[in-house]
């Protein structure tokens, strides 16, 4: 979402380092010339492996790409090889493709590999904040999230500032100013989906942004 944002600051935060190292060498180098055009199982199943061997012959950079271009679901690593049903799709070449086209909208966006909870809501005001957290009650990420602090933390930051929060639920003090269904492939056939509902909640100030507002964006 931050390559569509136009204001004169912007930060993208994940406490995923490797997926950190990925924007900001996307953001240095759009052609993304280290990542190979196509990607066997073969060679997806050795950096997989190779992760987890502290010699690993591959830069994080490059794991990084390979583990979120070519897992199924974009689940780094989690959901296996990406291809659907039938072996005629390639989802890396996709993935590829797309890193490269959206590559060039990252220019001076900064990113931190930081938790949500490394920033102070004291410390930031008038700021717009877009938050993406792993949905609520879905497949767990390696990293455990605490949804309730995060529900605290949202609560406080948006006393002073605006606060999207981009999920399928959340407390009914957060108000839904948006929702559309979705497909959601995670099954291993490939085949069969689940309907979800996409949705955008607000919280604090965000009831009063109005149209042509400036904002620094925090995401």
């Amino acid at each position: 979402m931050i390559d569509h944002i136009r204001c004169k600051n912007r930060i993208g935060s994940d406490i995923n380092s490797e997926l950190i190292e990925l924007l900001k060498y996307m953001r240095d180098n759009p052609n993304l010339d280290i990542f190979p055009q196509d990607c066997s199982f073969e060679h997806y199943s050795d950096v997989r492996e190779n992760r987890k061997n502290k010699t690993n012959k591959y830069s994080v950079v490059y794991t990084s790409g390979i583990g979120y271009f070519a897992s199924f679901g974009g689940r780094y690593f989690q959901g296996g090889y990406g291809r659907d049903s039938k072996g005629g799709r390639c989802i890396y070449n996709e993935r590829l493709r797309n890193a490269k086209e959206q590559a060039i909208l990252l220019k001076e966006i900064e990113f931190d590999a930081k938790s949500f909870d490394s920033y102070n809501p004291n410390d930031f005001k008038n700021a717009l904040f877009y938050l993406d957290p792993p949905y609520y009650n879905t497949k767990e990420y390696e990293n455990k999230f605490d949804y309730e602090k995060f529900y605290r933390w949202c609560k406080e930051l948006g006393k002073n500032n605006w606060v999207f929060v981009s999920e399928y639920y959340m407390p009914s003090d957060f108000k839904c100013v948006w929702s559309k269904e979705r497909m959601v492939l995670q099954k291993s056939d490939r085949e069969k989906g689940d309907v979800a509902v996409e949705k955008l909640f607000v919280i604090g100030k965000s009831s009063e942004a109005k149209e042509n507002d400036s904002f620094d964006i925090w995401s």
